[in-house]
């Protein structure tokens, strides 16, 4: 587990990054490092499918002053003692918190997976969980060996009781990291988190990250959100998925907007989401930096 994350105020701000696929650089290291943001959250995708690109995305990102945390997506699966050696500035960095659950990092840049991450807002504290690293989505565990080799987790029953593992020790409320949504949210391919890839459809979302969210409220904890990506928000039918839901008092946030740098009529705009969060509410909006307005 991290230190304690402390707000500044009496809200939390809290920037969201959807997946990068190398839509990042020294424009957004200066802009969303000057937004006042008390932590970072990166869904995943950092690279554009190839080891090279996701280190050297990482290495922009390990420039940010910001408390960050880092979620591999399924494109990241290099050498995980490499990509945390890049977000930390140093070599040899051996089994970090992604993997070891200990507090290992010397700088302000975190991968997360399996981890637990305590924040504190004036004189309330909440849990971050941060589920299963490198999802690709669907009813089965993806880079199983990759998996087992790395966090230890050979099944989705395994990854199951790690997430209830941690939720065991986490604060009465509670948001959910992810690269990948959880499943039970539709599947339709314009759906949250539907899939778009398939003909028939269905639901892609995680199965084990539902079943740890169902498990957090039988527990009688507050999931006040759930936040990842890696489900692009404009399907490959031409569809805008929503990238908000409520559910059951429970936020779900897809911040996956491809690519989230582009161009508008009179400017290059930049997308992340900003989370506004305090001991009664919780606030979600989109965030469209301008290149050079």
């Amino acid at each position: 587990m991290t230190n304690v994350i402390k707000a500044d105020g009496e809200t939390l701000r809290m920037g969201i990054i959807g997946d990068l696929h190398t839509h990042w650089d020294d424009v957004d290291v200066h802009q969303i490092g000057n937004q006042g943001y008390d932590l970072l959250f990166f869904t995943g995708d950092l690279g554009g499918g190839t080891p090279d690109s996701s280190l050297r995305m990482a290495r922009s990102i390990a420039r940010l002053r910001q408390t960050t945390l880092v979620m591999p997506g399924n494109n990241d699966t290099v050498d995980i003692d490499q990509l945390a050696a890049e977000l930390n500035h140093q070599q040899g960095v051996n089994r970090i918190l992604a993997i070891t659950g200990q507090n290992t990092e010397s700088g302000s840049i975190h991968l997360c997976g399996y981890t637990h991450h305590k924040v504190s807002v004036a004189d309330h504290q909440l849990s971050l969980i941060a589920a299963r690293p490198h999802s690709m989505g669907g009813p089965e565990l993806t880079f199983p060996d990759y998996m087992a080799n790395t966090y230890g987790i050979k099944s989705l029953d395994e990854s199951v009781q790690r997430l209830r593992n941690l939720v065991d020790t986490a604060c009465q409320d509670i948001i959910f990291l992810a690269h990948n949504g959880p499943a039970g949210l539709g599947d339709k391919p314009g759906d949250i988190w539907g899939c778009d890839f398939k003909p028939v459809g269905g639901d892609w979302g995680d199965t084990d990250l539902a079943a740890a969210i169902r498990y957090a409220k039988n527990q009688n904890k507050r999931v006040r959100a759930v936040i990842a990506g890696h489900m692009h928000l404009k399907t490959k039918q031409g569809e805008q998925r929503p990238w908000q839901l409520l559910a059951d008092d429970t936020y779900y946030i897809n911040a996956a907007r491809v690519p989230r740098i582009f161009s508008g009529e009179d400017d290059v705009y930049r997308h992340h989401v900003l989370l506004c969060i305090d001991k009664t509410d919780i606030a979600f909006s989109e965030v469209l930096l301008p290149q050079y307005g």
